[in-house]
Parts: structure tokens; sequence; C-alpha cells
């Protein structure tokens, strides 16, 4: 493959594709979306997220967290009147801070902290307040820490907020309509306009042609990707590590569009076959809906491992050995879809020859 060329194709498929209506979708839907969901249960305009800390020794994190103006901080001197006022939700998040927590911290060791979480506190002020506390652990013990967090969730049925609930479906929106649909929508309008064959005859072979709708759709799921976390506020304490799970993500979604691209005939077999795959593709988000369903069954379709493991860093602050099984699938199924991709690129040319 010629990577110039290829970088000239993705060129022209901004120029020329944003004029596409599923382009303009896959822009707007989800942050039309991310910003009704914000309206709606009330993240938009939330005020300052709220921490209570019980302070057991004389810990020098009490006094920094207190110099941080995006956080409304108070202290209390007993941990049970802490966890009340988390539970009739008083604050979003509680925090025991034990006696010794300075001095393990600065000996390299893992201390352990209790978290209180309020039922219904909002995924932006926890994923605030989770990585405010990972960042100022590290700052205090002077070098990369580890400390063990034991989450309590306290409240009215301990219930998920539906903030929580529905970011799962946000993400995977926008992973799908920029990584599968952009790139398909490209193949298929080329098809139609047979504009795809006379492309085939100047150097360009069909494999660089796919591989800049692919790319395409990679950089349009990956930045409207970067702009929903933003958004919400789940970049929690791992930027990093969620940007590469993006990246992954939606090279495994553009892999999709471009063999769905090649295999249709039309516009209409197109929607045709998105309609009847659809709950497929939605179904892990769907699921995280209902807390009560086993969370085993996410796992069954393929397009969980395009969001589970963001899910888990961006709510949860799951690190690399909590995720990494998940990683590795999402791996093995992007190298499959490449292998299918690669298949469906023959099966064209033999068709066109």
């Amino acid at each position: 493959m010629n990577i110039k060329r290829i970088a000239i194709l993705v060129s022209k498929e901004f120029r020329y594709g944003s004029k596409n209506t599923i382009f303009f979708f896959a822009v707007i839907v989800p942050l039309a979306l991310s910003l009704f969901i914000s309206l709606l249960v009330g993240t938009l305009f939330a005020g300052h997220p709220r921490l209570g800390v019980a302070d057991l020794g004389e810990s020098q994190l009490l006094e920094n967290l207190s110099e941080l103006e995006f956080i409304r901080l108070r202290e209390y001197t007993s941990s049970e009147e802490l966890k009340a006022d988390v539970a009739r939700g008083a604050l979003d998040m509680g925090l025991v801070l034990p006696a010794a927590f300075d001095t393990e911290l600065q000996a390299g060791d893992s201390p352990t902290l209790d978290v209180y979480t309020w039922g219904q506190s909002l995924l932006k002020n926890r994923t605030t307040l989770g990585a405010t506390l990972v960042r100022e652990s590290m700052a205090l013990a002077g070098h990369e820490a580890l400390v063990i967090t034991n989450i309590i969730l306290l409240g009215e049925e301990a219930s998920v907020p539906w903030d929580v609930r529905l970011f799962p479906l946000v993400v995977i929106m926008t992973i799908v309509l920029g990584g599968t649909m952009v790139p398909a929508t490209f193949v298929v309008q080329e098809k139609e306009k047979r504009t795809l064959k006379a492309l085939l005859v100047t150097p360009v072979s069909l494999a660089e042609a796919m591989a800049a709708k692919g790319f395409a759709g990679v950089i349009i799921s990956l930045v409207m990707g970067v702009i929903i976390l933003t958004i919400n506020g789940a970049w929690g304490g791992q930027p990093v590590t969620l940007l590469v799970l993006l990246i992954l993500s939606a090279m495994m979604a553009s892999a999709g569009g471009i063999i769905l691209g090649l295999l249709v005939k039309n516009f209409s077999t197109l929607f045709t076959a998105l309609k009847s795959v659809g709950i497929l593709l939605y179904a892990p988000a769907i699921v995280y809906l209902f807390p009560e369903v086993p969370a085993w069954i996410k796992r069954v379709f393929p397009t969980y491992y395009m969001i589970g493991p963001i899910i888990e860093v961006s709510l949860n602050n799951a690190a690399w050995g909590e995720i990494y099984l998940d990683v590795i699938i999402l791996c093995i199924l992007i190298v499959i879809m490449i292998g299918i991709t690669g298949s469906a690129i023959k099966r064209f040319n033999l068709a066109d020859a």
C-alpha cells in the first residue's frame, strides 16, 4: 500500500463525504443525545461535586483537597456521620482516611480507603472526585502509588443513576455511527455512483481505497469519542488508556463498516442490514440499562468489547489488570475483522474482473 495515496484519499473522503447525511448524523446524534441526557438527569448544569472526608489521623491529603476550588469539601470527625450524609444525598462521595494513610503511601505500600458513594450521585461528579483522589494521592506520595479503594454504594436502594446507565448507549452510538455507518455509506455511495470503478483505473488499488475509508471512519469515531467523554466528564484518571481503547474500538467498528459496504449492493440493502443487526450492535448498552441483569450477558455480544473496557475505565477507574482480557479479545476481533475485510476485497476484485 502507498501511504501517500491513502492520505490523499482520506482527505478526499472528508472533503466530499462531509456532505453525506450519515456523516452529519455521526457528528450530531451523539452530541444531541449526550446533551439531552445531561439536561434530563441534571448533569449539564450541576454544581461542584461534594466530597466529605473523615480524617482519622492528620493526613496532608485533607489539606491538599481543601485547597481545590472545583470541589465542595466538608470535614467530619466521625465516619458514621459521614456515612449518614452520603446515604441521604448530602454528599456525592465520602472518604475515610486511616490514621497511617500518609505513612503507608509515602513508604510505597498500598493503603486501603473506604469510599462511600451516594447511589444517585452524578457520573460527572463521581469521575471528577475519583480522578482528583488518584491525582492527589500520587502527588502526596511523590511517586506512582497504588491505593486500594473499597467502593461502598449508599442511599435509597443504592440504585445506579440514569446518567451512568445511559452513558454506554451514548458511547456505542458514537463508535458505531462514526466507525461503522460512515465507512459503509462511503463505500456504497461510490458503488452506486460507479466512481469506485473509475478510481480503480488509476494507480490506486481497492485495498488502498478501503483503507482510506476505514481511516476516515476511525478518525470520526475517535474525535467524537473524545468529545463525548469530555462533555460527560468521563476521562477519569487514565486519559491515555481511554484514548488507546477508543482507537481500538474505532478500528473494529470501521472494519465492520468496510465489510458491510463491500457486501451490500445499495443503500436500501445497507439500511435493511443495519436494521436487522441493530439490536445486536446495541445489545450490550441495552443490558447496561438494567443493572439487575447478569453481567455475563453483555459479554456474549462482540460489540461489548468495544465499549466494556471504556466503561470500566471511565466509570470505575479500572486498571489494565482488570480489563486486559477484554482488550485481548478486542484485539483478536480486530484481527479477525481485518482478515474478513481482506477476503471481501479479493471477492470484490474477482467479481469486478
